[in-house]
């Protein structure tokens, strides 16, 4: 089966270099392969191993009986079987080798269990074991559950950069029985990157590398791996809006997996049919489609989170269709389970926590307890009231600073761009539309009007852009700007060569405000034509950044020009505080006078911060 190859690959081969192997497991495996998911055959070659001498051999056979178990949702034979491996492990000279096993299988069980916590903690465990030994393939299986960890908790970045790391060592990777699941991998990941991105790029990566996994799924007769393909195929057509087609690939991907043995995804499959179907204005066809995911969800996920989902789901689709009962019927289960699961969980919890009691209590004898009682009630309180004093004052310091952060926040919101900005290029547009008569040239300034508008509003919530998206962003701006002011001023806005742009990250919205105040003030009055040069370049291991005019300067501005002023540096320094709190640099800027006696120099320095690297 499936899961038999994903666990077992790479193992084998780190363990012969150990000389840490067993012997039964070679041969043999690829034999189980070639059954075609074979379960019969599966559960043969377990019993095998466990029944081997070697204790290689039995630590291997736990590995696959957890894949197995795990499958079933028999989690608490899963957790039993971990902890007899890892105390088998621990008692091996390959401990240092084969603590993969344990790494690897503790996070199967607690991405089950959806604990967040522990998944961080045995992925990094995996992930510095597999660097440790050179094990890629170790290494990627980390990888995959640190990219599904940092996916539930919303860091995008952290995400994407462990996406792109998987890719590396799958791109380098020779082809064998397992290269479909990790190609459909990234095909997946890609697919929900657009998701939150709408790219349009990622989707032909995506298809990419599904159309790779098809191959080598239909090469190996793999099923599992020719569903998820077609799977991503449907995805891609539903994001392109070709909804038959993404009904046509759906109904391809469900022939592939009800050959499957245990094809525990026939819910979400009919479930993603169904959405197609009433997009499709296909009511009768979703209505159906919609009660067989949810027949299919009581089958395989009952009383999972899956299935809460998918009646959760099922109550807008029933409800787009015109089916209000079942969108009822549907709901009423959909708190049921919820509620069925908290309690379930809490009871979890409290069994949990009586364990660890019991297992303190048996630790000590009454009689030692009863003498210490008193001192330790004594430690405890005094532990606990400096524990508190502590607390209150670190609470009050934090709460202090975190007043602080989101007042400079607020006040950043509120001064993304001059609003007289918006309503003057409205008016100039108007001016432009009724004097030119010029639709395309109209059409053209109102989409960089858009962009302006747009970038402007999503800018409250993306603290970082690059440093090619800035410039974009500035040349709209400008454009628009002479729109209003024609014949006034010319620009430019370049990175030199040192300069990756598409990959350096600068916080948005930092250097409007100072070309702004070139255009609305330092040009004023003056009678030659006046520039704005905007130089991105790196410096000493920083960005630096050089806003430079050519017009009256700081000297002769009045009092309205210098508030203008205030206003630019104010939102600099926001900026600046709220990057350097955050990320402990020292960035800062200055503003002067030109030595030419014309003009204002605006330098801003920057730390380099990287996409592709970062943590922000």
């Amino acid at each position: 089966m499936v899961f038999v190859y994903f666990i077992f690959l790479g193992n084998t081969a780190l363990q012969a270099q150990q000389n840490c192997n067993c012997n039964e497991a070679s041969q043999q495996l690829f034999d189980v392969l070639n059954t075609n998911n074979d379960s019969t055959a599966v559960v043969k070659y377990i019993t095998t191993l466990k029944m081997s001498k070697n204790k290689i051999c039995q630590v291997n056979a736990m590995t696959f009986e957890v894949d197995f178990w795990a499958t079933r949702r028999r989690l608490d034979k899963v957790l039993s079987l971990i902890e007899t491996q890892e105390k088998i492990i621990n008692a091996l000279n390959c401990k240092n080798e084969l603590s993969i096993h344990t790494y690897l299988n503790y996070l199967r069980y607690y991405k089950a269990k959806e604990d967040f916590e522990n998944i961080s903690l045995y992925a990094f465990k995996a992930l510095e074991n597999a660097e440790t030994q050179a094990n890629t393939d170790s290494e990627l299986k980390a990888i995959k559950y640190l990219v599904y960890l940092f996916t539930r908790q919303n860091q995008d970045d952290k995400n994407w950069a462990y996406i792109k790391r998987g890719e590396k060592i799958i791109l380098t990777s020779s082809d064998n029985y397992y290269t479909a699941l990790n190609y459909n991998w990234l095909a997946f990941e890609y697919e929900n990157k657009y998701t939150q991105t709408q790219r349009k790029t990622l989707l032909d990566s995506a298809l990419i590398f599904a159309t790779k996994a098809k191959l080598m799924g239909a090469k190996y007769q793999n099923y599992e791996q020719l569903t998820a393909s077609y799977r991503v195929f449907e995805s891609v057509a539903y994001h392109r809006n070709n909804l038959k087609k993404a009904v046509a690939y759906m109904d391809t991907a469900l022939n592939y997996a009800k050959k499957i043995k245990i094809p525990t995804n026939l819910a979400s499959m009919y479930l993603a049919k169904a959405w197609d179907l009433v997009d499709l204005k296909e009511n009768t066809k979703a209505i159906a489609t919609m009660d067989t995911s949810i027949l299919y969800a009581e089958k395989f996920n009952h009383g999972t989170i899956a299935s809460i989902g998918i009646y959760s789901e099922g109550v807008q689709i029933y409800e787009q269709a015109g089916n209000l009962p079942k969108a009822f019927a549907s709901l009423k289960t959909y708190e049921h389970l919820k509620d069925s699961l908290f309690k379930v969980q809490r009871s979890e919890k409290i069994n949990e926590l009586e364990q660890k009691y019991n297992k303190a209590k048996n630790e000590k004898t009454i009689k030692e307890l009863a003498q210490q009682r008193s001192i330790y009630l004594l430690v405890a309180l005094a532990g606990i009231l400096g524990v508190v004093i502590i607390a209150f004052y670190l609470r009050q310091q934090s709460l202090k600073h975190k007043k602080d952060i989101l007042e400079t926040e607020q006040r950043l919101n509120r001064a993304r761009m001059n609003p007289h900005f918006f309503f003057n290029a409205l008016t100039t547009l108007q001016k432009f539309a009724l004097r030119e008569n010029d639709g395309q040239a109209l059409a053209s300034n109102l989409s960089k009007f858009s962009n302006i508008m747009r970038e402007t509003l999503e800018s409250t919530y993306k603290e970082y852009v690059t440093v090619e998206q800035e410039i974009e962003f500035l040349n709209e701006y400008l454009e628009v700007q002479k729109i209003r002011f024609p014949k006034t001023f010319s620009y430019e806005v370049v990175a030199n060569n040192d300069i990756e742009i598409d990959d350096v990250l600068i916080p948005s919205m930092i250097i409007q405000p100072f070309v702004e105040n070139s255009i609305e003030h330092g040009f004023v009055g003056i009678d030659y034509a006046g520039k704005i040069s905007v130089i991105f370049s790196a410096e000493n291991q920083e960005l630096l950044i050089k806003i430079e005019d050519n017009g009256k300067g700081l000297s002769t501005t009045i009092k309205e020009e210098n508030e203008h002023i205030s206003r630019a540096s104010q939102i600099i320094k926001d900026r600046i505080y709220l990057l350097n709190i955050k990320l402990k640099t020292k960035a800062g800027f200055s503003i002067a006078n030109a030595e030419s006696g014309q003009g204002v120099v605006v330098k801003i320095h920057l730390p380099l911060l990287y996409k592709s690297e970062s943590n922000i």
